[in-house]
């Protein structure tokens, strides 16, 4: 199925009034563009429905399991953890990343988050929506290098 029949189908489904439809045309785009988004199709989509492609950004931004092309992982870190401190602190200098940015090569989208309700085991961090408890510095770059 082409992209313009794809929306068409949506549009009947609700798109771009009902955000959970919204959210399985962008599923179903990914599948499609072979696991990640790219610039290019949420601007088709966004033309499509009239609607600013900043928004299907930051809704991609929300939902774990899409992913752009240009930072195909997402990691997330708890805000709360004072453990975590040195962590953020050594994360962001290495790769040259803010929270709500993505890292200098692009590989990734960072951003820290609320308390992930795990402190005993911090500090916490969540790569592609797998929480992952007692990080440190060798599981950041097994995980940024593709080597776990």
């Amino acid at each position: 199925m082409d992209l313009q029949k794809l929306f068409e189908v949506y549009r009947e489904q609700g798109v771009p009034h009902d955000q959970q439809m919204l959210i399985a045309l962008l599923r179903e785009m990914q599948d499609m563009a072979g696991g990640t988004l790219t610039e290019d199709v949420l601007f088709q989509a966004a033309s499509f429905y009239g609607m600013k492609a900043t928004l299907l950004q930051a809704l991609i931004k929300r939902v774990p399991d899409l992913r752009m092309a240009n930072a195909a992982h997402r990691l997330e870190m708890c805000a709360s953890c004072k453990a975590g401190y040195g962590l953020r602190a050594w994360l962001e200098d290495t790769y040259g990343v803010k929270s709500g940015g993505s890292s200098e090569s692009g590989g990734f989208t960072y951003r820290t988050t609320p308390c992930m309700k795990n402190c005993k085991n911090g500090p916490s961090i969540r790569w592609d929506g797998d929480v992952y408890s007692h990080a440190d510095r060798s599981l950041l770059i097994k995980l940024i290098e593709g080597k776990a």
